[in-house]
């Protein structure tokens, strides 16, 4: 199963982050769980910035990162543990990944022309308002090194993206579905029918209503509803089906057009039904991609242990008083016998010696 591409993060002085205790060691599919401020939105957005460390308008915020995270938080400041200094972030492959750059910096600032660099480690410095140095193997690579490394990764800057970050944000679903409804976005949903895909993936197992596909209807995003023959087609604005559903709805779209390697969802029970759950959960597991998810959300784990998705890790947060987070391990066996004990795994890490 080739859906592993960061194997290791380590993180320092980012966000509420003064350090990882130890680094977090991911599979393909990640659950992290913990109390609030423990750090797993920090953790999802440190992963983003791997889509694009640089000056670049990423979809679907049409923002570059580091303004769009910054936004999330209040200012570039509040990247920053303390607000002040810098932060790193350290990623390592699991598989080295073979480029040839135009260019890279040696460590004393010399050019080296189109070298051939068996990629497996990429760290990045975050400062209050930017990002500082990006380095591949300890050398740096700028704005267009970094596309030679998406290109080699199977990727079209241009039209993928290598992470896709689902924030609990009104404002990014309101983007989210802002990009949707873009002419050569939905032209491209229904060519490849996933206009009717969401709706047998998603909505089928969740709603009474034989809903058969999300289409545009005066602007606005609908699904079509079949009643009777003398009754319909209805069109009904997503909007009204729910919060949980709408959210789901817009994910599903983005994450099929825009075809990440990795998707970070923070938060992905706020507003859904358990039922809801249990069917955007077998679809992530079913997806050819590395997922990184957050919740607070016993019925995420319950359903876990039901789908039992293949390298699957469960991380159980914690922040000591100097701002370390550390973490213990949990597998789907390990998380099913805690639930069949009647034991919250959620509230058990602090009674753990870590």
């Amino acid at each position: 199963m080739q859906d592993i591409l960061i194997k290791e993060l380590e993180i320092s002085e980012f966000r509420g982050i003064r350090k990882l205790a130890k680094p977090l060691n991911l599979e393909s599919f990640n659950v992290l769980i913990g109390r609030n401020n423990v750090g797993k939105s920090a953790i999802l957005e440190a992963l983003y910035f791997l889509a694009m460390p640089y000056n670049y308008l990423i979809r679907p915020y049409d923002k570059n990162i580091f303004n769009f995270i910054a936004d999330l938080h209040g200012g570039g400041p509040s990247l920053i543990y303390g607000r002040a200094g810098k932060a790193f972030l350290r990623y390592k492959f699991k598989t080295a990944v073979k480029a040839v750059f135009p260019r890279l910096r040696g460590e004393s600032g010399e050019t080296i022309s189109k070298p051939i660099v068996n990629v497996e480690r990429i760290e990045l410095e975050v400062f209050r308002d930017g990002i500082g140095r990006v380095l591949i193997n300890n050398l740096g690579v700028d704005y267009d090194g970094y596309r030679v490394l998406l290109e080699t990764l199977g990727l079209d800057p241009e039209r993928n993206v290598l992470c896709l970050y689902i924030p609990n944000s009104s404002r990014a679903y309101d983007s989210i579905m802002s990009f949707v409804l873009r002419d050569e976005v939905w032209s491209w949903i229904e060519k490849n029918g996933f206009h009717s895909k969401v709706v047998r993936d998603i909505l089928a197992t969740v709603v009474y209503d034989k809903f058969t596909e999300v289409t545009i209807r005066k602007d606005k995003l609908c699904v079509r509803k079949e009643v009777s023959e003398e009754i319909g087609p209805l069109y009904i604005d997503v909007k009204s089906l729910g919060e949980g559903v709408k959210r789901v709805l817009l994910a599903y779209l983005a994450i099929e057009y825009l075809n990440p390697k990795i998707v970070l969802w923070d938060d992905i029970e706020v507003a859904a039904h358990p039922s809801l759950i249990e069917a955007l959960l077998k679809w992530l597991a079913s997806t050819n991609r590395q997922i990184v998810l957050t919740t607070h959300s016993i019925d995420v784990l319950y359903v876990l242990t039901q789908i039992q998705p293949k390298n699957s890790k469960i991380f159980i947060l914690k922040k000591d008083r100097q701002d370390t987070v550390q973490y213990i391990e949990k597998d789907i066996d390990e998380i099913e016998e805690s639930l069949e004990s009647g034991v919250d795994i959620r509230k058990i890490i602090e009674e753990l010696q870590l």
